[in-house]
């Protein structure tokens, strides 16, 4: 029952915060939809502040888990597998946006606590996106190159064409320009 109360809190309120961000997201709310008691989530979390730490760590950090651990465990087609992780947009949701991109935009400049989180969390994301890259060119599946420079590109254009889809309402934006930079990223394949 108590795992069951915090993970019904992690939920909510990374729900409540996805939809509302972390400003506009009501306790109230967070509290009805996880059917839980204030006294309850004071078992679990100091603050709003708290709980909103802790869940956005766990849920975006499982999102990065989940995407990149299968293809980072392959014996071979690295490059393919990340293209076609990419390109597959059945695990994004383009009205709201990137959760990491949105919680930075809104609260790095005004909560040190946030800034330093998604400064990690992002960190994360390039660092999965060059771990595979590494292991491409180690099993010569790929030219040597600066896996750094080219993950922080790969991510930033991943970012962009998120936050383009959700500026205009159109998931073609996104998959427009995760075309043009699959195309890029197989340039680097060795032939």
């Amino acid at each position: 029952m108590e795992k069951n109360t915090r993970k019904n809190l992690i939920d909510s309120t990374f729900d409540e915060i996805y939809q509302k961000g972390y400003q506009g997201a009501s306790l109230t709310t967070i509290l009805k939809n996880a059917k839980v008691h204030k006294g309850s989530m004071y078992h679990f979390f100091e603050n709003k502040k708290e709980m909103a730490l802790v869940c956005i760590k766990e849920k975006i950090y499982e999102r990065f888990v989940q995407r990149y651990s299968s293809i980072i465990a392959l014996e071979s087609g690295y490059l393919e597998a990340f293209i076609k992780s990419i390109k597959d947009t059945t695990n994004r949701d383009f009205n709201k946006g990137c959760p990491i991109a949105n919680i930075v935009q809104e609260m790095s400049n005004i909560d040190e606590d946030f800034k330093v989180l998604m400064e990690e969390i992002y960190q994360t994301f390039r660092k999965n996106i060059k771990d595979i890259l590494d292991l491409a060119i180690k099993k010569d599946e790929m030219k040597e190159c600066d896996t750094t420079k080219l993950a922080l590109y790969i991510a930033s254009t991943i970012e962009g064409a998120i936050l383009s889809a959700k500026a205009t309402g159109n998931i073609q934006d996104y998959l427009d320009v995760i075309d043009i930079l699959s195309s890029y990223i197989i340039s680097f394949k060795k032939v």
